[in-house]
């Protein structure tokens, strides 16, 4: 039973995963993956307007790389398109046509159990908390919230690879470093995990030693992808959504921070704002919607038992526990401060649901282990009233909406009357660009945010999805949504 159980679930949540996905050519952040993946495989694409009509085809002219870049046609430049997850499924695309984009996403899914369950079977002795902290991770709430083409979505399992193989007596450093400079193409933003990396490696000889093989490895495989950042945009080290050409209406806004002033296409608050701000649609700063999001998505008993866990594992291994909490800062300290936020970068809080669960994880180990303790249990209690305290509290926040936001998407002034207030599934799509918040609207956010919840509770309702397996085997040519004119145009 131990051995078949894990491979069960893996199966079952493939499954789940594959019937999960509602399918390409139905959300904005599609069009990331979609796009250069249809184009890396050489294959012709047909983009579509917000009703799903076709607009205009687009096919391969000059072969790779040339088409990439090829501003006469969709060159994936011009358009802030991510060529590491296009790679990645361009070769599910060319096997199975559209339907290789299910499968693979089902993949991910599955893996995510799979690597989170390893990793679990290298923290604890008992099985059952392994499957338990695969199942966490795998099936969370965050995780059931992405149900369409999204890079967050396939950097967890890799994460996760990564968490295991750093778990290993000896470490696996080389190893790790390759899986750690693949992330690093698909997922740009997980570099900023280095710091924590580095608080794991530093403190032992073997670490240290360890820490020139990682690096060797990492810059192997990012290699070439910082060869094609400086094919494409000029430059290794650039993020593609600062490259000066692209098609669209994209201001550039004045920050400063101890007197360094700098111009960004981005929205940042406070401190590089003179004041607090909150995004339209939002109730809350950005500061407060993620850890918000993240207590739903946990629930309030596995959030206190984090802080529990955070406290047994300083005690019990400090290595350890540098490396989960710089994870959590550096993962989630990306984002805090931005402010042109949208529910597809609320996503972003994925990249720690790893190294949260495991601490919620050691938590329950804590408890269990010491379960006729009253101290314990009046530290856990003590750990539930600080998470409920900081939840009741955000009701009590009332912060400005960033006016700057208006003048980057013009439109949400313009035709906002033709939409009205947004339901969830319609702030994940292009409407949310295009009209302005309502009072009923962030009302619904606020009681969604606050409620309070003892247990993980859905982020997302769970739709089933209508699956047409035959429309998508070996289908070429998949709808993908024109989002840059659309969204940015002006």
């Amino acid at each position: 039973m131990k051995k078949a159980l894990p491979v069960l679930l893996t199966a079952a949540i493939f499954v789940f995963y594959f019937f999960h996905f509602v399918g390409i050519g139905v959300d904005y952040w599609d069009t990331y993956i979609a796009a250069p993946a249809t184009f890396i495989a050489g294959q012709p694409a047909v983009f579509v307007d917000q009703q799903g009509q076709a607009k205009y085809a687009a096919a391969p002219r000059r072969g790779l790389p040339a088409d990439l870049v090829d501003k006469q046609t969709f060159g994936i430049v011009s358009q802030d398109q991510r060529i590491g997850a296009g790679v990645t499924f361009a070769i599910a695309y060319l096997a199975w046509g559209v339907l290789g984009f299910r499968l693979l996403y089902a993949g991910f899914g599955a893996m995510t159990f799979l690597l989170s369950f390893a990793v679990g079977r290298r923290l604890w002795p008992r099985w059952e908390a392994a499957v338990g902290l695969g199942l966490l991770v795998a099936i969370n709430p965050l995780m059931l919230a992405i149900d369409r083409l999204n890079a967050n979505f396939i950097a967890v399992p890799i994460l996760m690879g990564l968490l295991a193989l750093l778990l290993e007596k000896p470490s696996r450093w080389l190893l790790a470093g390759l899986v750690y400079g693949a992330l690093g193409g698909i997922r740009n933003e997980a570099i900023v995990l280095a710091p924590a990396l580095a608080l794991y490696a530093l403190p032992t000889r073997e670490g240290r030693r360890g820490l020139a093989l990682m690096t060797a490895g990492a810059l192997s495989t990012i290699a070439p992808y910082l060869a094609w950042n400086k094919f494409a945009f000029g430059k290794c080290l650039i993020h593609s959504s600062q490259y000066d050409s692209f098609v669209g209406f994209r201001p550039e806004f004045a920050h400063r921070l101890f007197g360094w002033q700098f111009k960004i296409n981005g929205l940042f608050n406070w401190p590089f704002h003179d004041h607090l701000v909150r995004t339209p649609h939002y109730p809350f700063p950005t500061y407060w919607t993620l850890p918000l999001v993240l207590i739903l998505c946990f629930g309030a008993a596995l959030s206190a038992a984090m802080i529990v866990g955070w406290l047994a594992q300083w005690r019990a291994d400090r290595r350890l526990s540098g490396l989960l909490t710089g994870w959590i800062v550096c993962g989630l300290g990306l984002f805090l401060f931005q402010e042109n936020w949208e529910e597809p970068k609320t996503t972003f809080a994925a990249l720690v649901i790893g190294p949260l669960a495991v601490l919620a994880g050691q938590g329950v180990a804590w408890l269990v282990a010491g379960a006729r303790e009253k101290r314990r249990w009046l530290v856990f209690a003590s750990a539930l009233l600080v998470v409920e305290g900081f939840v009741l509290s955000a009701r009590l926040v009332d912060a400005p909406v960033d006016e700057r936001w208006y003048e980057r998407f013009p439109k949400a002034k313009i035709e906002a009357a033709t939409i009205g207030c947004l339901s969830d599934e319609q702030r994940r799509e292009w409407m949310f660009f295009h009209t302005d918040e309502c009072a009923a609207e962030l009302a619904e956010q606020r009681r969604k945010l606050t409620g309070g919840t003892l247990w993980p509770r859905l982020y997302y309702p769970l739709p089933w999805p209508d699956v047409d397996l035959r429309a998508e085997w070996l289908r070429r040519e998949p709808p993908i949504f024109d989002v840059w004119d659309h969204i940015y145009g002006y």
